[in-house]
């Protein structure tokens, strides 16, 4: 396969150099559901057509790992006093795997590829009004959000004062009274339980003297009636 060494193929798809197979593929998949001809607005179907050629030539090149290999070794810039020559295409510093920085950095260079590559078919005028309207749209989010954040706030600072008054007003029951009345019930309750033994054991015992006493006293009329 002969690669051209000024097709940025990573651009044309907006995908950043070190995307997945998978991330190549469904990136591939969405621009051709978007840049189809048949799909191209009228008068702009030439334009459509040769934006699906350049996006099958890029993906045709990055989803063989043989040729995607050959490009990244073609696309390797050749620096002259630290700038890459006109027609080359800087390369990006792999990521590692296991840095988590890289990681991220790859993520949002793969936005803005995909940003890019959405408006590059674009006019000068659309892709200029585009980004303003992106900033304005950025700068109103986030005046509308300030006060709507701060106004949302006062339902849920309502919610959490009913919800810990009712907390604290539960807590001071439970402690104030509750436990107070649990402690001297468990107080009365063991004192009493001892009192009552108490006193059960002396009407016992006293009525069982009486009982003694006047069993006495029948066996003694009885033994002088004889």
């Amino acid at each position: 396969m002969r690669i051209d060494p000024k097709l940025d193929a990573y651009r044309e798809l907006g995908v950043a150099p070190n995307a997945s197979a998978e991330v190549i593929r469904q990136a591939y998949l969405a621009l051709v559901r978007r840049y189809h001809p048949d799909r191209a607005p009228a008068g702009r179907t030439a334009e459509y057509e040769e934006r699906m050629k350049r996006i099958n030539t890029a993906y045709e090149v990055l989803s063989n790992p043989d040729s995607r290999r050959l490009y990244d070794r073609l696309r390797t810039p050749q620096l002259s006093n630290g700038v890459a020559k006109r027609g080359t295409v800087a390369a990006t510093p792999r990521a590692q795997p296991n840095d988590p920085y890289m990681q991220m950095r790859a993520g949002y260079q793969q936005r803005i590829y995909r940003v890019q590559a959405s408006t590059r078919g674009l006019p000068p005028w659309a892709q200029a009004l585009s980004g303003l309207v992106a900033g304005l749209g950025l700068v109103v989010g986030f005046i509308l959000g300030l006060p709507f954040g701060i106004i949302g706030c006062i339902p849920g600072a309502m919610v959490g004062m009913v919800i810990g008054m009712v907390v604290g007003l539960w807590a001071v029951y439970l402690f104030a009274l509750g436990l107070p009345t649990a402690l001297f019930g468990g107080i009365g309750f063991a004192m009493g339980q001892e009192l009552g033994l108490w006193l059960g054991a002396l009407l016992g015992l006293g009525i069982g003297i009486v009982w003694a006493r006047r069993l006495w006293q029948r066996a003694q009329v009885h033994y002088h009636a004889r």
